[in-house]
């Protein structure tokens, strides 16, 4: 596993903490790439230390941030805060991305090299990748942006289901297929979204952005279909551009733990970097 060249600690959404490792290239202010984990991710699963470091060797400055909620506690890689992820909202996860997004501008998140806060692109993954959306829409200071598998909507459950296990257990309880733990959606989750759902509304978020977009997506993603990176990008204007990598799923061909880079995480990165070499 690639070691981070700089970490940080941000005060997050209720309070809670929001960790992030710093990967720096060898350069003179190089862009910052915010990067954001997916549902039932974290900083340190699979490929993100790898993709943090891939993206320092490619000349960018990367900094890959646990949310404040996800669930992760004191050890890196172990879900022992399942009270922090039953309460986790999208209203948290954007509050948190504004954080980092804050902190960067202001040279918080590392002081062994200057980022250029005017060069801040945004790369996030499933969930991330919708909240990257979110936040370009909503923040011009997000110049550049890529979605790895992308969602293309807030909530992917279905209505019936969420009302049965709200009735009976008070929560959703969500499988980890990776750790066999069952994890808690709790009733703000779903509160949130019936409200205030224009405010999460991933779609319309994808029309809004002006800023430079590469949405990377495998034909064979078992998690979030082709069909919704196509639907996003029809929402899309002139701005965004679709790579479709073959025959490859949700993470690229990797897991948890990492055990090596693919053919598919690499043509990914490789067309991340370059994309945000060119636009930020």
């Amino acid at each position: 596993m690639s070691n981070p060249d700089d970490r940080f600690t941000l005060k997050g959404a209720d309070g809670a903490r929001i960790t992030g490792d710093v990967y720096l290239p060898d350069a003179e202010q190089p862009p910052l790439v915010i990067v954001i984990h997916g549902f039932k991710g974290f900083k340190d699963w699979g490929f993100f230390p790898w993709l943090g470091r891939a993206l320092a060797e490619r000349g960018l400055a990367a900094a890959v941030m646990n949310l404040s909620h996800n669930g992760i506690g004191d050890n890196p890689e172990t879900f022992e805060r399942l009270d922090l992820f039953e309460r986790d909202t999208w209203s948290k996860r954007v509050f948190d991305a504004q954080q980092v997004i804050d902190a960067a501008q202001h040279g918080l998140l590392t002081d062994k090299a200057s980022p250029n806060p005017a060069r801040l692109g945004i790369l996030g993954h499933s969930m991330g990748g919708g909240l990257a959306l979110l936040m370009a829409a909503k923040d011009p200071r997000v110049r550049s942006i890529v979605t790895f598998a992308g969602v293309n909507r807030a909530n992917r459950l279905p209505e019936e289901a969420v009302e049965l296990a709200l009735k009976s257990l008070g929560h959703v309880p969500i499988e980890n297929g990776r750790t066999g733990q069952i994890m808690p959606i709790g009733r703000g989750f779903f509160d949130e979204l019936k409200q205030h759902g224009d405010a999460f509304d991933i779609r319309a978020a994808a029309a809004k952005i002006r800023a430079p977009w590469l949405l990377v997506q495998g034909s064979a993603d078992e998690t979030v279909p082709l069909e919704e990176a196509h639907d996003l990008l029809d929402r899309a204007g002139d701005n965004a551009r679709l790579l479709t990598i073959e025959d490859t799923g949700h993470t690229f061909g990797t897991g948890h733990p990492f055990s090596g880079v693919t053919p598919a995480l690499e043509q990914a990165t490789e067309a991340a970097a370059a994309h945000f070499l060119r636009t930020l």
